[in-house]
């Protein structure tokens, strides 16, 4: 060991003359692992609520979804087939049809969004995580799930055959053409009541794809849209939109855009935000290896003496502190990643008014940033400590 690095390791661990400079010492180390502690555990924390709400944005948009350029429907014909074909178990597809309808149940009337899907819809829309009462309704039946909004506004019974209600379509030639605007209707019964994402969609029924089809007068074959499951959302719904070039193809960050730019923008401000703080700490770095600078004079002008140049004191106070950059960043990672997992093993805290656990997740490009904003300040802090002892030479 060169006689600079032992002595950057002498001045870290042994006491100094004067008791202020080792009391400041320990509580820059301190506060460094407090802000490194608290760096780690709130991107985590963010990140945890990223996917939370990513998650829960699957309960209602899938991977990938295929929708009319122009007009509401869309042909499935056997260019549509066959192309889907060709991804054999990489991709499982769903047929939607979307139609607005007048529901009507013990004298009260409300519009609603019926959406008709097939036996595929629960493999690819994650519904199930949404459904708060009741379960979802048998397949091929008058059975259906509707939104707690619109199952509140109607006071719906579930089960019961005295909550049937019923749902009309709106004629879209009235009144040019006819003198009636309801088309057809069908009856239903409530089976089960989910959570709408926002107070847009709050009045939505998911039925039986063939009851909607008749309630909206379609033909076979007729659908508003084709929904995706996917391991790789992206990378397959470039490769449909180069096949399917008269279709629109989204992918689930597509469909969720602004959602996916609030969460990015929102995590590099709070970056920002770690980073600044943690540099603000490497000034206590800074003031006490300056302390330790003043103390120790006699010990500098003792080393030139016997030969040690001015390069190497340099290097040996830049050591000094960046060591203590280092030990109290990697202790705050530690007890971060140690809290991290201790929420994620026994769910110490919970969220207020739905005691579920509080999202949190270890994500290795959040460790990654830590690091390297690590590294930076560390550096950053010995190099103007070198300057200081420069200037007081």
């Amino acid at each position: 060991m060169s006689a600079e690095n032992f002595m950057s390791f002498r001045y870290l661990f042994s006491k100094t003359n004067f008791n202020l400079v080792s009391i400041i010492s320990r509580f820059s180390i301190f506060v460094l692992i407090i802000a490194y502690f608290s760096f780690l555990t709130i991107l985590s924390v963010f990140s945890g609520l990223e996917d939370y709400s990513l998650n829960f944005s699957k309960s209602f948009d899938p991977d990938i979804k295929i929708e009319p350029k122009s007009g509401e429907y869309l042909y499935y014909d056997n260019a549509i087939d066959s192309t889907l074909s060709g991804y054999g178990e990489k991709i499982i597809v769903g047929k939607v049809i979307k139609g607005n309808v007048v529901v009507r149940y013990d004298e009260k009337t409300i519009y609603a969004q019926v959406l008709g899907v097939d036996e595929t819809f629960n493999k690819i829309i994650n519904i199930d995580s949404i459904i708060t009462i009741g379960r979802n309704p048998l397949g091929n039946s008058s059975e259906v799930l509707t939104s707690y909004g619109l199952a509140s506004s109607l006071d719906l019974i579930l089960y019961n055959p005295s909550g049937i209600f019923e749902a009309f379509s709106i004629n879209p030639n009235y009144p040019e053409k006819s003198f009636n605007p309801i088309r057809s209707s069908q009856s239903f019964v409530s089976s089960g009541v989910f959570k709408a994402r926002n107070e847009i969609n709050s009045n939505i029924i998911i039925a039986d794809i063939n009851k909607v089809r008749d309630l909206l007068g379609l033909k076979n074959n007729t659908y508003s849209e084709l929904i995706i499951k996917a391991e790789n959302s992206e990378k397959e719904a470039v490769s449909l939109q180069k096949k399917l070039l008269n279709y629109k193809v989204k992918s689930h960050s597509e469909l969720n855009e602004t959602l996916y730019k609030i969460m990015n923008s929102e995590k590099v401000v709070v970056s920002l935000i770690m980073m600044l703080i943690v540099f603000i700490s490497t000034f206590n770095v800074i003031a006490s290896t300056v302390m330790l600078i003043v103390e120790k004079e006699k010990d500098i002008k003792t080393l030139e003496t016997l030969g040690m140049s001015k390069k190497s004191i340099k290097s040996m106070f830049f050591k000094h502190n960046f060591l203590i950059n280092i030990i109290g960043g990697l202790i705050g990672i530690l007890i971060s990643l140690g809290a991290v997992f201790t929420q994620k093993s026994f769910s110490i805290f919970k969220i207020p008014g739905i005691d579920a656990p509080y999202p949190i997740v270890i994500v290795f490009s959040n460790i990654i940033i830590v690091i390297i904003t690590l590294i930076i300040s560390g550096l950053f802090s010995g190099y103007v400590s070198s300057l200081i002892l420069r200037k007081l030479k």
